[in-house]
C-alpha cells in the first residue's frame, strides 16, 4: 500500500471560508499541526466551529476579512464559493503562495486512482456501471 503524505507541520495556512469545505480542511490540518488562520465574511459568532479546536487557530472575520491579504502564508485553501481570481489571492500567488482547495488536497493525498463523473444527468447510472466493471470477476 502506498501512503502519500504532505507535511503541513508549522506551515502557515489560510483557509478562506468556513463552510462545509473549509471546516473539513481545518479539521484535517489541525491533526497535521499546521498554523491555521480562518478568513470568513461572517462574524466569528456566526461561524460553526464543530470539531475544531479554536485554541489552535486564528480568525479574521467580518466584511473586511480579505483586506490584509495572504502574502505571508505558505498555502491558501479556498472554498469553491471564493473566486480564484480575487486580487488578494493573485497577489499571494505571485510571491509563491500555493493555492489549493479541499478537492485538490484529496486528489494530492489519495493513494488510489480517482474516476470523476460529472454532468447534469446519468451520474448515478454511470457510477454504477463503472463500479460493476471495476468489481467484476
Amino acid at each position: 500500500m502506498i501512503v502519500i503524505t504532505k507535511d503541513f507541520k508549522d506551515k502557515k495556512v489560510a483557509v478562506i471560508g468556513l463552510g462545509i469545505e473549509g471546516s473539513s480542511v481545518v479539521r484535517f490540518l489541525q491533526d497535521k499541526d499546521a498554523q491555521i488562520t480562518i478568513f470568513d465574511r461572517k462574524k466569528e459568532s456566526e461561524l460553526d466551529f464543530k470539531g475544531i479546536d479554536k485554541s489552535k487557530i486564528k480568525t479574521v472575520c467580518g466584511e473586511k476579512y480579505l483586506s490584509r491579504g495572504f502574502k505571508e502564508f505558505d498555502i491558501i485553501f479556498r472554498s469553491q464559493g471564493v473566486k480564484r481570481n480575487l486580487l488578494q489571492i493573485l497577489e499571494a500567488e505571485e510571491v509563491g503562495v500555493e493555492i489549493s482547495s479541499e478537492i485538490k488536497l484529496f486528489f494530492d493525498l489519495s493513494p488510489s486512482k480517482i474516476i470523476g463523473v460529472t454532468g447534469t444527468k446519468g451520474k448515478g447510472t454511470t457510477s454504477t456501471l463503472i463500479s460493476n466493471i471495476y468489481y467484476r470477476d
